[in-house]
């Protein structure tokens, strides 16, 4: 089948799904529902499916495109156009005023917020979405789970009829976030807001009292969620997202400082995109008097286990000390902790205010106009791209100019045909384009600005150093420009990059790989010899086979193969491992640092500089070693008096310790 029709139909199949559910286009269509996600998620066209949407609405791609126009531009059903009754049960407004408070949660979420049944708390939304008060949309987001989500959200004329529930009038567009302004930052913002969401949950959760809790979003600020619970404790979230720099995450960090007493949440949890960000965070946390009520963790470990894990690591101890990264305590934990101190600050001061007061965060001075939310939803990015799409779009952020086989690589080694497809899909939306000469994808700038809209980072910092644009044929983006320099640098980078993440991909028994991180995001910085320095590998990551974690620096080492340059360029690490940074910034034990060189004899080289710095635990292999054996076979080797054997990357560390290496 041509992709051009193949990617129409996919357009028609998804506008019917908005239309009319999953469950009713997969009967219209007298296919399975499982069928039908292999279509729209996978690219398995099959023969079932695209015949019968062409049989339904013509074979050409004209007769497709029309036929997707004329259904999103269809009204909605009787059911969903027909005016509010004028008079609504308690149950069904309180619902509805729980739904004004905070849009776009799941059923499950908003049960959770409100101690209501879940299937009580279902047939209360259907109701209102058959009287035309409330509505759904599908959210595809890969760390929620691999199953679209339907987000909840207040129509226009639910919101007039919570107006008029609540008694305050058009009062309510500035007391809760369902004002058009307030829509289109949640609509930017919607995958972020779906992760604080689950996080929310788990406070649900973790909380000993069971009452219900109220989640409230900031507009600007270090904060990006209030979470307030029954008995008045208030818990700040923040939230790093995977665009969002060291120095912008250190800012944030920071500017908490200069909130006032009564603009201070009396804890703060923070979600470090990786286990690199978090070490930062614990870093810029070190007071022990201003940050002993700051928490971290990364977002992934709190989203994947369970809400008794220990993933939670307290700030606060001490300033400019190598803080280890070991995660040691339980959410319950925390906040029984934060119970304890709230009611010893109570008894001491008789009463308390609960801070920060949510209001605060509604101002009613800022301009509030009547929403039209499904429209805005239906125009957002987070809505309308897949799963398949964000990943792509994550993936050039943190590795531009790579191909798309590369990208295929990167994904977990997925076909190139499930590739060229999100690839197409994005370049018709204008994300995405193509850099003319090396051959591969870079964001433009809507891409970059829809993800820095969603991380909360300033879009022009974003764009001065990511652009593609180009006066006189150079890359205005700083970054972007110095990659593009060296281009053959970059492509090895990422080659490396992407077959190790293939490699593991094909052996999910075994191997699990964790953030898999660039060169910008990869930076170490520490004290040593009276100065700040700083350690910049090409690339680093978390492996584990079989149970078993090891940290890893990568770098791709053209440029020190001499007797000259080598010794100058390990001096770097060197001072690192003398440092007591190494080890406390990779979990007590210090990486792994792999180097590649494109000869054997530059290996050569650098193997006998190597053996002068035992107390750095270096590897080695080359290009063409790499090509025929592979990253995680044997094609490393460590430097003398190590036996001249390439070993499996699993076991250099092992084979390191070996006193008597055979």
């Amino acid at each position: 089948m041509e992709p051009r029709l193949a990617d129409a139909i996919g357009d028609y199949l998804r506008a019917h799904i908005e239309r009319h559910g999953r469950k009713h286009t997969a009967e219209a269509f007298g296919v399975s529902r499982h069928t039908l996600w292999r279509f729209l998620e996978r690219g398995q066209a099959g023969r079932a499916l695209p015949r019968a949407v062409l049989d339904r609405v013509g074979s050409s791609l004209d007769a497709v495109d029309a036929a997707t126009q004329a259904l999103q531009a269809r009204p909605p059903p009787a059911y969903e156009a027909a005016p509010p009754p004028d008079h609504l049960s308690a149950r069904l407004e309180e619902t509805l005023l729980d739904l004004c408070a905070t849009p776009l949660t799941t059923v499950s979420e908003l049960a959770s917020f409100t101690r209501e049944p879940v299937s009580s708390l279902r047939d209360r939304l259907d109701r209102l979405r058959r009287r035309g008060l409330a509505d759904w949309r599908p959210h595809k987001l890969a760390e929620l789970g691999q199953r679209p989500q339907r987000r909840w959200f207040p129509t226009s004329a639910g919101v007039a009829a919570a107006c008029d529930a609540s008694g305050s009038g058009d009062g309510l567009l500035r007391a809760a976030p369902v004002s058009r302004q307030w829509f289109r930052l949640l609509a930017e913002r919607l995958d972020s807001v779906a992760i604080i969401y689950r996080v929310a949950e788990r406070i649900a959760e973790a909380d000993p009292d069971g009452g219900p809790l109220l989640v409230d979003h900031y507009r600007s600020g270090p904060y990006d969620a209030l979470v307030t619970l029954s008995d008045g404790r208030t818990l700040g979230l923040l939230r790093q997202g995977p665009l969002l720099t060291p120095a912008n995450l250190r800012y944030r960090l920071r500017s908490t400082e200069r909130l006032n007493h009564g603009q201070r949440p009396q804890l703060s949890l923070v979600l470090a995109a990786s286990d690199q960000d978090a070490r930062r965070a614990l870093r810029a946390l070190g007071h022990p008097m201003d940050h002993h009520t700051m928490f971290v963790a990364t977002t992934g470990a709190v989203l994947a286990r369970n809400v008794g894990a220990r993933v939670w690591q307290q700030c606060g101890n001490g300033v400019d000390i190598a803080t280890p990264l070991a995660p040691e305590l339980r959410l319950p934990d925390i906040l029984g902790w934060l119970g304890d101190r709230t009611d010893a600050e109570r008894k001491r001061w008789r009463t308390m205010d609960v801070l920060p007061d949510r209001k605060s965060l509604y101002s009613a001075r800022m301009r509030a106009t009547r929403p039209r939310p499904a429209e805005q939803l239906d125009t957002s990015y987070a809505v309308r791209l897949s799963r398949t799409d964000k990943q792509v779009l994550d993936l050039l952020a943190d590795w531009p100019l790579c191909t798309a086989e590369q990208l295929a690589g990167l994904m977990g080694g997925v076909g190139r045909r499930r590739v060229n497809q999100a690839l197409r899909r994005l370049r018709r939306r204008r994300l995405v384009e193509r850099d003319d000469e090396g051959g591969g994808y870079v964001l433009n700038d809507e891409g970059l600005t829809v993800l820095a809209r969603r991380d909360r980072a300033a879009v022009g910092a974003v764009l001065d150093r990511w652009t593609p644009q180009q006066y006189e044929g150079v890359y205005i983006g700083t970054s972007l420009r110095s990659l593009a320099s060296q281009r053959d640098h970059q492509r090895g980078i990422v080659g490396f990059a992407a077959r190790l993440s293939a490699e593991v991909g094909a052996l999910p028994d075994e191997y699990e790989l964790f953030d898999l991180l660039p060169t910008h995001r990869s930076q170490i910085s520490y004290d040593a010899e009276g100065a700040r320095q700083l350690l910049l590998p090409d690339v680093s990551f978390q492996l584990a086979h079989l149970g078993y974690f090891e940290w890893c620096l990568f770098e791709y080492e053209r440029r020190a193969t001499t007797p000259r340059r080598l010794p100058t360029r390990l001096r770097s690490y060197e001072r690192y491992f003398r440092s007591r940074y190494a080890a406390n910034d990779h979990g007590g034990l210090p990486p792994l640092v792999l180097f590649l060189f494109e000869s054997e004899r530059a290996e050569e080289g650098f193997l006998h500089v190597a053996s002068f710095l035992p107390g750095v635990l270096l590897a080695s292999t080359t290009t063409a070693v790499l090509e025929e054996r592979g990253v995680l076979e044997q094609a490393w080797r460590l430097p003398p008096p190590h036996a001249p054997r390439r070993r499996f990357l699993a076991d250099l560390r092992m084979v390191a310790k070996c006193p008597t290496d055979p």
